[in-house]
């Protein structure tokens, strides 16, 4: 969250600000924070070490009313939203109002209590995980392996023509492992996104449960209570993936009549029901496929998804850090004006009178 560049003291401009005052939008070095303390009109100004904060979102005007660009003071609970002296006489008369640390202290229990919530539900997701990635894909591999042994062992006793049955057999678990295999890589993929979601979200609240500052958490808690709500929710565990056991009674009797179509010269016959038996292999084996590709695509739509909020965050950091040079340039004019006064108490009782009007 912080930022390393270095500002220097707006009241003395020479030594570097180690702290940063959130109504006065300045940094100040140990000795200034001392002076401004002691200012009557500054008490109350929320101050904190700047090394942890980022200064591209506090350095805006997003602070104060835009309409009458005072400090924000009090919370209407009719508009849920943040207001300054004016407000209350005017577009705000007759509101029931409170001070803005009652709505934060609120909004601070309600991040907390979604801050537990998300955790306990991405230990469950973590569990569910472990369990498909551990016991379904064993059990899998497991039974897959049974039924080829058993397969195996059957078709040792013949030669010929059961080469053929045997491989055809082998290819219909083979192809069904796959499948299962893919449904649940696919699974896991999604509760992966999923999961990542409830990360990123739980990071943000964990980050903003330190934000000091009253309005710049109320401000960013709201972004992120919109992300808690529109979280998917948690895939339950699939079943148990089903690999097909050996029939070898069909099997014994696919093969007696075969023998039976051989000595009976209609070895042509047994040859077509096998190939038609191929084809429904195929088409099955490609309509799973096209159901794969389809929730491969799904997937993919929601990874977009995911870019196109990122992309949107970016966009406001680049808003944020566009007020923080705007301000920047606001200092160099009021420090050049500072450099042209020959004494520095003036610049000093003019950086007070400047802070002071601005809480008013």
């Amino acid at each position: 969250m912080a930022q390393t560049s270095a500002q220097k003291c707006y009241i003395c401009t020479e030594k570097n600000g180690v702290f940063y005052c959130y109504e006065c939008l300045h940094a100040l070095c140990a000795v200034c924070r001392e002076r401004h303390d002691k200012v009557p009109a500054l008490s109350g100004h929320t101050i904190v070490d700047i090394n942890v904060i980022d200064l591209s979102n506090v350095q805006s005007d997003k602070y104060r009313c835009n309409t009458h660009e005072k400090d924000f003071l009090y919370y209407c609970a009719k508009c849920s939203d943040l207001i300054c002296g004016k407000c209350v006489t005017s577009s705000h008369k007759g509101h029931s109002f409170s001070d803005i640390s009652e709505i934060v202290s609120e909004k601070r229990k309600a991040a907390q209590t979604a801050l537990q919530k998300l955790k306990s539900k991405i230990e469950v997701l973590s569990s569910v995980e472990d369990t498909v990635r551990g016991k379904h894909l064993e059990k899998l591999q497991f039974y897959g392996q049974v039924v080829i042994n058993d397969i195996e062992s059957t078709f040792e006793e013949l030669h010929t023509f059961t080469k053929s049955k045997k491989d055809i057999k082998k290819l219909e678990v083979e192809d069904n492992e796959r499948i299962e295999q893919q449904s649940i890589e696919l699974f896991l993929k999604n509760t992966g996104l999923i999961h990542d979601r409830y990360d990123k979200v739980f990071t943000a609240l964990q980050n903003i449960l330190c934000e000091k500052h009253d309005i710049t958490f109320y401000k960013f808690y709201n972004a992120i209570d919109k992300d808690v709500t529109f979280l998917d929710d948690i895939p339950m565990e699939p079943m148990l993936p089903c690999v097909p056991s050996l029939d070898k009674t069909t099997l014994y009797t696919e093969i007696l009549e075969y023998i039976k179509s051989k000595a009976d010269t209609r070895i042509c016959k047994n040859c077509i029901s096998q190939e038609k038996k191929l084809v429904e292999i195929v088409e099955q084996k490609e309509q799973l496929e096209r159901d794969v590709d389809g929730i491969t695509a799904k997937l993919k739509a929601e990874s977009n998804e995911v870019n196109r909020l990122s992309i949107s965050i970016r966009e406001m950091q680049t808003k944020y850090a566009r007020k923080q040079e705007e301000n920047k340039s606001l200092s160099k004019e009021i420090k050049i004006l500072k450099e042209s006064d020959p004494t520095n108490n003036k610049s000093w009782n003019t950086a007070i009178s400047s802070s002071s009007s601005s809480q008013s």
